[in-house]
């Protein structure tokens, strides 16, 4: 039995919905050997307000320099954030939720250990 994951979102689950109903009426039918599908719906990254990333930042003890290494942005785009000039992208606000889910496992996946 082979398995396959698939990424379902708003554009193709309609699409897999159908196909997945169409490979039941084959398999009754005696024309499928039905195979194990695997579903997994990717959440939205979260949307952060300024405050929110100054309370995340502030709370784990970085500077604004380090939090922005973090993210791989300039120091000025960690104060536009947090001063409502810019919206935080989507990238930065999924690893934000990651970070603030849990910090020690993220912050041991990106550290260098080979520093000094």
């Amino acid at each position: 039995m082979a398995t396959k994951k698939e990424i379902v979102n708003e554009d193709n689950f309609e699409e897999l919905l159908l196909k997945s109903a169409n490979e039941i009426l084959e398999h009754v039918r005696g024309e499928r050997q039905l195979k194990s599908h695997f579903a997994t719906k990717i959440a939205e990254p979260p949307m952060y307000s300024k405050a929110k990333i100054k309370k995340i930042r502030a709370s784990l003890g970085l500077s604004q320099a380090v939090f922005a290494s973090i993210f791989g942005v300039t120091t000025s785009a960690v104060q536009h954030w947090e001063q409502g000039l810019r919206v935080m992208p989507a990238p930065a606000c999924r690893l934000l939720s990651m970070i603030e889910k849990d910090p020690e496992t993220v912050f041991d996946l990106i550290s260098d250990d080979k520093a000094s």
